[in-house]
């Protein structure tokens, strides 16, 4: 008796069918308005039931590439009207998402829908007063969405439904007012990523999830004292770098109106301490001046570095460097805590073509486009079910699954309950303060000084 097939199997075999079919209709096999071979022939070509051929072309209909004529037959659909769609995304889409290979498999299920996608750097381009740019979908991160919440924004986007499959986390990244606004994609929390080698040469056991900052200080004396190399470091002006220190402290700014509370005797304070004790010893961390973390991974890829903090978007940087490395939960202090970011997609109120872009935004959240991104990347796809195979050319880290046992960990920028305009003054502040050139007192009061508005316009309202 032939094995009944697994839920994965099944659905394997209904992708093919569409697929298959797909691709007879776009060679013109099936030209417009003819119909396709009946269910019992197809049933008979692909070896499956006619349930099941039945099944698999519901695809079809919702692509609207047949239509299904009671009594009559599956008829292929006149080819539509070509729409172009404008994708605005950040600089780093092609590394985090392989971009390129995904528009092309969504151009292949969607043949009349042409996307191109346009980088920028600040979402106010679109939304700003004078001459604006138009984009029918941005991939959005979830700090930006903070940003366009905060500020009132969030009106550049459609509505959306939310994705019932992924982390629930990533839905309420996205959300303002009980209403969905992006969907889902990606996301990363931050790692502690070291060089194994490295580790075997000292004789040092390698970094685990219950690692403390002063384990990972002590490893990396050792580590820095065996060589030309620096024990730890990573890019200290990251927006998702340093608030590690503020999170890991299980502090939250808080406000009287629009006035900062005194920080001192604070969990805030305490995380911005060990943040400047890391950071000014020189026996662990280098006195090296890094503009991005390119520069960092680049050190890391040269064995300059053992160790980094780094996201799992970060890790697609080492993807065919050759290098023996692996991930660990970050140090913490108190309790275990670490940032984590999300991208998703979100259509513009203002588009002219908004049924080909929801098309767009739910294929990037789709079963078939988190596989393609699970196989070429090292990104971690938004729904909790994907368990695709990696491309066999890509190195990945033996505990990359870790990502799925930390999640407990995870704390969002939006947590530290400062808006996130006020993210580069506090970046300032600390800046100074790690530098040596403010003390504990100085920097306290200059936060609340710098922080203060004159209306209650803090994250809590």
């Amino acid at each position: 008796m032939k094995a009944k097939p697994t839920s994965k199997q099944f659905r394997l075999e209904l992708e093919r069918v569409a697929d298959e079919l797909r691709e007879d209709i776009e060679n013109g096999t099936f030209p417009a308005n003819s119909f396709l071979p009946p269910e019992s022939a197809l049933a008979k070509r692909f070896r499956l039931s006619n349930k099941s051929v039945r099944k698999g072309m519901e695809k079809l209909v919702e692509d609207g590439l047949i239509e299904k004529m009671p009594r009559v037959g599956n008829r292929v659909i006149a080819q539509r009207a070509r729409v172009y769609l404008t994708l605005a995304c950040t600089y780093s889409i092609e590394r985090d998402f392989c971009l390129n290979r995904l528009l092309d498999d969504f151009h292949l299920l969607h043949p009349w829908i042409r996307v191109d996608a346009v980088p920028y750097s600040d979402l106010s381009q679109f939304y700003g007063e004078g001459e604006r740019r138009h984009a029918d979908v941005f991939a959005i991160d979830s700090t930006q969405f903070q940003e366009l919440r905060e500020d009132g924004h969030v009106a550049m986007l459609e509505p959306l439904c939310d994705s019932p499959e992924a982390f629930p986390f990533l839905n309420e990244a996205f959300r303002a007012d009980d209403r969905q606004y992006v969907l889902p994609s990606i996301f990363t929390p931050i790692v502690l990523c070291y060089n194994r080698s490295h580790f075997k040469e000292c004789r040092l056991p390698e970094p685990h999830g219950g690692w403390t900052w002063d384990d990972l200080a002590r490893s990396a004396a050792v580590l820095s004292g065996s060589g030309n190399r620096l024990g730890f470091c990573f890019h200290i002006l990251s927006e998702n770098r340093w608030p590690l220190f503020l999170v890991q402290s299980g502090g939250r700014f808080e406000w009287d109106g629009g006035r900062l509370r005194d920080l001192r005797g604070t969990m805030l304070l305490e995380g911005m301490k060990l943040g400047k004790r890391i950071i000014r010893d020189r026996d662990i961390f280098p006195l090296y001046l890094s503009e991005n973390n390119d520069e960092i991974n680049a050190l890391f890829t040269e064995g300059k570095v053992s160790m980094i903090l780094t996201s799992y978007m970060g890790l697609n940087e080492f993807r065919n460097a050759g290098l023996e490395y692996d991930i660990s939960p970050v140090p913490y202090m108190g309790e275990p805590r670490t940032l984590a970011m999300a991208i998703g997609f979100g259509m513009s109120r203002e588009s002219g073509n908004k049924e080909a872009a929801r098309i767009l935004i739910d294929y990037f959240g789709s079963e078939r486009a988190q596989k393609l991104i699970k196989t070429n990347t090292l990104s971690v796809p938004a729904l909790q079910h994907i368990e695709a195979p990696f491309d066999p050319a890509i190195h990945v880290p033996s505990r990359y699954p870790l990502y799925r046992e930390i999640v407990a960990s995870y704390r969002l920028h939006s947590e530290l309950n400062v808006p996130w305009r006020m993210n580069r003054i506090l970046a300032g502040q600390l800046k100074a303060y790690w530098a040596g050139l403010l003390d504990d007192d100085e920097l306290c009061d200059k936060l609340t000084e710098k922080l203060s508005v004159r209306e209650p316009e803090t994250a809590d309202k």
